[in-house]
């Protein structure tokens, strides 16, 4: 059966509908993926932004206070206690600040992968790219942040157990000392 030059011209115009449809939608996914890539990248920032804020803001007022008390405990503490309390402390600091370090090296190399992934055409495949490349990278900081993270907190930690441990026989002694005495 022979096509009528209408009927021709009629498929030829469905088609063509048809094609912008798909075409229409395509932008449409990829305005939507465009909308989802930016707003995985703001939440993150913002996460890292305020976790690493909180975090600082914590542990400096901590180092601080702690070196500050200490600091005047000099003429009050046997020595070895001085020290080793010095000793901790310090190793509890020098790991938080290669910690922080490493932190803004790794950062900046995920930031660096983030704009190259950012720097080609988007498409359905950007979003699946920054969510890939964002696991890693956070699987990988959060293995090693354990190790700098526990080992930081033990170390603090046990500078301030040996203190609160030599106040505290301090404390019973004076109580002994005072209850025999009356």
């Amino acid at each position: 059966m022979s096509h009528l030059p209408f009927e021709e011209w009629s498929d030829q115009i469905t088609r063509s509908v048809q094609t912008l449809n798909e075409d229409v939608h395509a932008l449409k996914v990829n305005s939507a993926t465009d909308k989802q890539v930016d707003a995985l990248i703001q939440l993150q920032e913002k996460q890292m932004n305020h976790q690493a804020s909180y975090t600082n803001l914590i542990m400096v007022a901590g180092y601080a206070g702690y070196f500050a008390f200490w600091s005047t405990l000099v003429t009050k503490l046997p020595q070895w206690i001085f020290a080793l309390c010095g000793l901790l402390m310090t190793l509890s600091l020098t790991l938080f600040i290669a910690w922080e370090l490493i932190k803004a090296f790794w950062t900046g190399r995920y930031l660096h992968e983030v704009q190259k992934i950012l720097g080609k055409p988007r498409g359905r495949h950007t979003l699946s790219e920054l969510q890939t490349l964002g696991s890693t990278f956070s699987a990988k900081g959060h293995r090693w942040w354990i190790w700098f993270f526990a080992t930081s907190v033990i170390t603090g930690l046990s500078a301030a157990s040996v203190l609160v441990i030599y106040f505290a026989v301090e404390l019973v002694k004076t109580l002994i000392t005072a209850l025999c005495a009356a």
